[in-house]
């Protein structure tokens, strides 16, 4: 058994993955609803760019789970998806091979949240 695995990081790394899929969504949402030049749009990138590297970090073989485990994602703001999602990362042993990239994940999803709290999110 993948010693990562077994402690649950891949879980946790797809747990990541979807609350920033689901915050990127709804920062979209709100950028297609403000001007064309709002820097909701610079923040939209940045979240599904976060989503992709959370991703990535995932095994190719690795399937999230059907069963949305994480109820209630649509009254979650995207700030609160963004802490959710930095808060899963600290127990992440990101020393470990597999993971030597994640700590970029970490410093891009604390830039996310501090442009959050600055555009009101």
């Amino acid at each position: 058994m993948d010693t990562l695995n077994a402690d649950g990081t891949w879980d946790r790394l797809g747990s990541i993955a979807q609350l920033l899929h689901q915050a990127a969504a709804q920062v979209w949402s709100d950028a297609d609803e403000a001007a064309p030049y709002s820097p909701l749009h610079d923040l939209g990138l940045g979240v599904y760019l976060a989503h992709s590297q959370a991703s990535a970090l995932l095994p190719d073989d690795y399937e999230l789970p059907d069963i949305d485990p994480l109820p209630d994602l649509e009254e979650r703001t995207p700030l609160q998806l963004l802490n959710e999602a930095e808060e899963l990362t600290r127990p992440l042993p990101l020393h470990q091979a597999d993971l030597v990239h994640g700590w970029q994940l970490v410093l891009d999803l604390c830039d996310l949240i501090r442009e959050a709290r600055g555009l009101g999110y």
